[in-house]
């Protein structure tokens, strides 16, 4: 869980470096991770100042056991980058600055991708695998919340697991927000984690199950087969759950209810999913998600850019907010 930090002023830029090394110790980095990560951190909001007068950035912690990632990623609302290709090179610069920025967070991230467009901003994300984790060409994900503002807990929940070849990913909203809200959210990971098996509507109930007692949940979980381009789903209250694939949007739909009070039986779905294909899931804290047919260019961009994108330009401002992204192929960063 991470807030958005605001980068409006010189000395943001210190902050923006404090979180970066707060969560790469989080997400048990060596201490040379650490250091190129607090590295990109500086080099991403003074670009933010620099380039784009100000801006957002969000760093935080995704994926499964053996699977984790670390995330820095700037948003600015700037005029973008022309000659993209230009501005990666060493010593080029339109500020008079030493011109390393781009180039020096490419090459000191496991992964690197850049979203920008003339007049419409710029995105940067640099992503970091410590050394237990496995390095995937097969997975291209991300998980992403917010707490409500003012709250030092979120109430949403994420979690990302392996069964074989097929990705297990599941989201959950707690009741409410607050503290509270973080248990039930919590405790609904947990045992999602600790659930063995694939079905969906099955770990659903093994999470309602152990939601007794707490304020409750709302959430979906949706299982993916790569290998056979075959997608399960089962969802049970407000959570949206859709696959964004050739230029066309498949919502999912939803039952209502509440895991932790009585039984109630969720919606499930099968379907084909296609090579092109991102799965997105979100609580009710981002809104209603509209026009993702006619955003093209961004589904061409990895999971942590797709996700941090939506959630920066979606939150309501009036709750926990988590967003999920999946896509079947990973993205070709760097075209």
């Amino acid at each position: 869980m991470s807030e958005w930090l605001k980068i409006a002023e010189p000395s943001t830029v210190a902050e923006a470096r404090r979180r970066a090394r707060r969560h790469a110790g989080a997400a048990g980095l060596g201490s040379i991770a650490t250091e190129h990560v607090a590295i990109v951190a500086t080099e991403i909001a003074q670009n933010i100042l620099r380039h784009g007068g100000g801006g957002r950035m969000l760093t935080c912690i995704t994926g499964g056991a053996g699977h984790v990632r670390l995330h820095v990623i700037g948003i600015d609302d700037g005029p973008g980058i022309e000659r993209l290709g230009r501005m990666m090179k060493d010593g080029v610069s339109t500020r008079h600055s030493a011109g390393t920025g781009l180039g020096a967070i490419a090459r000191l991230s496991d992964r690197f991708d850049i979203m920008t467009a003339r007049g419409k901003g710029t995105t940067v994300m640099s992503e970091f695998v410590p050394k237990t984790a496995a390095m995937s060409d097969l997975c291209d994900e991300a998980g992403m919340r917010t707490p409500f503002p003012g709250e030092r807990e979120c109430g949403d929940q994420i979690a990302m697991k392996q069964a074989g070849p097929v990705s297990i990913y599941m989201l959950c909203d707690g009741l409410g927000h607050g503290a509270k809200a973080a248990v039930a959210a919590d405790t609904a990971r947990r045992v999602f984690l600790d659930t063995p098996g694939e079905d969906p509507a099955a770990l659903l109930a093994a999470m309602g199950t152990g939601l007794a007692g707490t304020r409750g949940a709302v959430a979906a979980v949706v299982t993916v087969d790569r290998a056979q381009g075959a997608l399960s789903y089962a969802g049970i209250g407000n959570i949206s759950t859709m696959i964004v694939q050739g230029g066309a949007i498949k919502r999912l739909p939803v039952r209502d209810g509440l895991l932790g009070g009585r039984a109630a039986s969720p919606h499930t779905e099968q379907c084909a999913i296609a090579p092109d294909a991102t799965v997105l899931m979100h609580s009710d804290g981002v809104s209603t998600l509209r026009g993702l047919e006619r955003r093209g260019p961004l589904f061409y961009r990895s999971a942590p850019v797709i996700a941090a994108t939506l959630l920066d330009e979606n939150t309501r401002g009036r709750d926990d907010a988590s967003i999920l992204a999946a896509r079947m192929t990973p993205a070709r960063v760097g075209e």
